[in-house]
């Protein structure tokens, strides 16, 4: 277990990104502008006010469309964070074609909605497809561990993470699913996705929002499953278990 006393400033200011309030909006999974394979799916996270509308979305259908070719996707259902998230599953109807720029038509059922991790903006998302699709599940390189923690107390509330290293063999863009749960009685189990980024995924939250709850020195055991952007799982590795950050 790893047990983190953690008002480094060294830890804060590398990530401070983290830190900082998202605000309201949605954030999409492969990042925009990101490469993807022509079997890709795509996860789309409503954060703060956002959230009831992509919730509302699962069941409905989106359009993927590129100059010549147009995809449907289909809004499925996904995970639910304590902590004012939701993150739905888009599955695209058919395969995607290669070496294409495809926009994600999300105007039409989110009018006016800020792109969080597309710089700030209202611009629709767009992606292009790299030769082919992705056949082969992800492998672990580095099975996740928790190098670091952090906690920050703002005016605006308290942000605390731990930071998970790792390493994949894969052709696309990767993800986790978590499954946390306290190794004492205490708190509800908790489900959610996480974005890796640089062989490095964050599980907590900002001051506004989360992916996950932590309280202050408790201990966790954290089940982790990776997937790539085609969907297909890499092999099961054992939990993580370490103690939320805290003064």
């Amino acid at each position: 277990m790893l047990r983190f006393l953690v008002p480094l400033l060294v830890l804060l200011c590398a990530s401070s990104a983290a830190a900082q309030c998202l605000g309201d909006g949605v954030q999409l999974f492969p990042t925009p502008g990101a490469v993807v394979p022509t079997n890709t799916r795509f996860l789309l996270e409503g954060v703060g006010t956002a959230r009831p509308q992509v919730a509302a979305l699962v069941g409905k259908k989106l359009r993927l469309v590129s100059d010549k070719h147009e995809v449907e996707v289909k809004a499925q259902r996904g995970w639910e964070s304590s902590l004012g998230r939701v993150t739905i599953v888009l599955k695209v109807a058919g395969t995607l074609q290669p070496d294409t720029r495809y926009s994600l038509r999300i105007d039409e059922v989110l009018p006016n909605v800020m792109l969080l991790n597309g710089h700030g903006s209202t611009v629709l998302p767009e992606w292009r497809t790299g030769k082919g699709a992705d056949a082969h599940a992800p492998r672990w390189l580095k099975r996740p561990a928790v190098s670091e923690g952090f906690l920050r107390r703002t005016p605006q509330g308290t942000a605390r993470f731990v930071r998970l290293n790792l390493s994949l063999r894969e052709e696309s863009p990767a993800y986790l699913v978590v499954k946390l749960e306290p190794r004492r009685p205490g708190p509800a189990v908790q489900q959610y996705v996480v974005p890796v980024h640089n062989n490095t995924a964050f599980i907590g939250h900002e001051a506004c929002s989360g992916t996950f709850s932590m309280e202050d020195g408790r201990s966790y055991r954290a089940r982790i499953e990776a997937f790539d952007a085609a969907g297909r799982e890499a092999p099961p590795v054992p939990p993580v278990d370490f103690e939320a950050p805290t003064e």
